[in-house]
């Protein structure tokens, strides 16, 4: 074998089925009507979970406050006005209240944030709050209307807020 060279041989793959046992009982078929059509066996490997709704597990996620355990509203709610109406006018980042924001409510003024900082400061001043009204519609819940002056105009301000995990979260924001 001195001076000859050995070519490799011809490698041959084959396709083996796959042992998979026969699908049994009314359960593993489609419907409970018998065997599937087509050929189609019942396979596993899959489950459909829908992370959308629902995704909060009753006893390890967000836990509802009673109105007893809660801050002060009324002046949680001052302190949180003043706050969203600096984020609304681009003086202060959104990200400083996401702790107390819902999503919906975050995204929101996380959008009208970056509008007033694209068109520039106001010189009208400082956002102030007029007048501070709050309701208790339910334990627990806090309804907060208020008469701002946010950019040389005066609005009108509803939020809504709710007791999660022994803390105010505002759930719903207008600015008129």
């Amino acid at each position: 074998m001195s001076g000859t060279t050995r070519t490799p041989g011809v490698l041959h793959l084959r396709l083996l089925a796959v042992p998979e046992p026969p699908a049994e009982g009314t359960d593993w078929t489609h419907a409970g009507s018998g065997p599937a059509p087509h050929g189609e066996d019942y396979v596993q490997g899959t489950l459909a979970v829908d992370f959308r709704h629902g995704a909060y597990d009753s006893y390890f996620g967000p836990q509802a406050t009673g109105t007893d355990d809660l801050p002060e509203a009324r002046a949680w709610a001052v302190r949180m006005v003043r706050a969203l109406l600096e984020i609304c006018a681009g003086t202060r980042p959104v990200d400083q209240l996401s702790r107390w924001l819902a999503p919906e409510v975050r995204d929101r003024v996380a959008r009208r944030s970056t509008l007033a900082r694209r068109r520039g400061r106001c010189r009208s001043g400082p956002p102030v709050v007029r007048a501070l009204l709050t309701c208790h519609p339910a334990d627990g819940v806090c309804e907060v209307a208020a008469v701002v002056h946010l950019d040389g105009r005066v609005r009108a301000l509803a939020l809504r807020m709710s007791g999660v995990d022994g803390r105010w979260v505002i759930t719903a924001l207008e600015l008129g």
